[in-house]
């Protein structure tokens, strides 16, 4: 096949030392874009084409396993963008809970979508602790607003609009509202994935919750958190994939090398699934 020559001519380059050669560092640049792309890495950022639309199918197709009116929890929802896919997939068989902690995004995630009878929204973000924090954006309900006041100057982006947002835990939060069990878990709150997590330790060490989609990226270089500790948090009750346009494929062990800082998406599927 012509991927296997192309293999063996670049590894004959390496063998040969000719592939450290200063005029062929190019080649291997536009090399390392393609492999990026055909992993799906660094195209997380659209629900449309990150692979999420396989997700939101894959929990359609389990309801008649797992749950026939199944709990999906939308954290950053921002303006209902994924929430809007899921209604459209899942229809009114299940209960959707919106997170959004910004004020003017979460107007329109309520114009947007709180009319839907099976739709609960939350003017709240969460995290591993309860308090108050200062959210930042670039502007009004953007898509990057984030609690770190993110470093984006190489996008000429200034993260200087601050607001004082609610932050809960997921714990404390579906002891209030009576919430048992999550079925699908998503999260994109910019860098801010892994605190989620750690304010879901009940949950997740019983694996109450079944699926968790997060996002890793960009975002994660000023949050100062790495894919391992993604890995190690979730790996002894969850097994750890990236997701692909149509799936995704299994990470059974951690590498260094999934320490990419470009926008992909994660699923962790609960043990108990496997049984």
């Amino acid at each position: 096949m012509v991927w296997k020559a192309l293999l063996k001519l670049v590894r004959w380059y390496l063998v040969a030392g000719h592939g450290q050669s200063v005029e062929i560092q190019p080649i291997f640049e536009q090399m390392i874009q393609y492999a990026l792309a055909g992993m799906n890495i660094g195209r997380g950022g659209v629900v449309t084409e990150s692979g999420e639309m396989a997700v939101i199918q894959y929990v359609a197709q389990l309801c008649s396993s797992i749950a026939s009116n199944p709990i999906i929890f939308d954290v950053g929802a921002n303006e209902g963008q994924y929430a809007t896919q899921v209604l459209r997939i899942i229809g009114d068989r299940g209960q959707i809970h919106c997170f959004e902690p910004s004020k003017m995004a979460f107007t329109q995630l309520h114009q947007r979508i709180g009319a839907q009878p099976n739709v609960i929204l939350h003017n709240i973000g969460l995290g591993e602790v309860e308090g108050i924090r200062t959210l930042y954006s670039g502007a009004p309900h953007s898509r990057l607003a984030s609690l770190y006041h993110r470093r984006l100057d190489h996008y000429g982006i200034r993260m200087d609009d601050k607001e004082q947002v609610t932050i809960k835990t997921l714990d404390g939060l579906c002891g209030e509202i009576g919430v048992e069990n999550i079925h699908l878990l998503k999260l994109d709150v910019e860098g801010h994935e892994l605190n989620v997590l750690q304010g879901a330790q009940r949950l997740i060490e019983t694996e109450a919750i079944k699926l968790i989609q997060f996002e890793f990226g960009g975002c994660n270089i000023d949050s100062r958190t790495f894919f391992q500790d993604f890995f190690y948090l979730l790996n002894p009750h969850y097994t750890l994939h990236r997701v692909l346009r149509d799936g995704w494929v299994a990470l059974p062990a951690y590498r260094e090398q999934y320490e990419v800082f470009l926008t992909t998406n994660f699923l962790a599927v609960s043990r108990s699934l496997k049984g």
